[in-house]
């Protein structure tokens, strides 16, 4: 059991690695976010330092949203070497249908913050 258990550490370990290193050989980084759920609106916090507030674009399509910045962000790769990323790229499913022309987005100290209304999908069938 042990040793099954070391073999699937160090496969995740392997496959952790592969991600990180694609990401970075495709210069883009997938930035920390979450949601939250409140009564009456979903919030979507992305943590993006360094980029530009006019730069940014966000797009919404049922419970999809994209959102893209270039960036200049060094990022450590190996000890001792640094590489530089030019862009975020984040595809987040959010937990019910969102509009973006009803949103509210804000962005400071380098965290977006997109406030999505919900709504009430809620309604009575007659029954004849």
């Amino acid at each position: 059991m042990r040793e099954l258990e070391e073999e699937m550490e160090a496969e995740m370990e392997h496959m952790l690695a592969r991600l990180k290193e694609m990401e970075l050989t495709s210069r883009c980084l997938e930035p920390i976010y979450e949601i939250l759920e409140r009564p009456d609106e979903y919030v979507l916090r992305v943590d993006m330092p360094g980029a530009e507030k006019d730069s940014i674009e966000i797009r919404a399509s049922g419970r999809l949203v994209r959102i893209y910045a270039p960036c200049n962000y060094s990022v450590p790769y190996r000890e001792g070497v640094r590489t530089c990323a030019s862009c975020y790229r984040l595809e987040v499913e959010m937990p019910a249908q969102v509009s973006i022309e009803e949103a509210r987005v804000r962005y400071r100290d380098g965290v977006l913050e997109i406030r999505f209304p919900q709504r009430s999908r809620e309604f009575r069938i007659p029954i004849e």
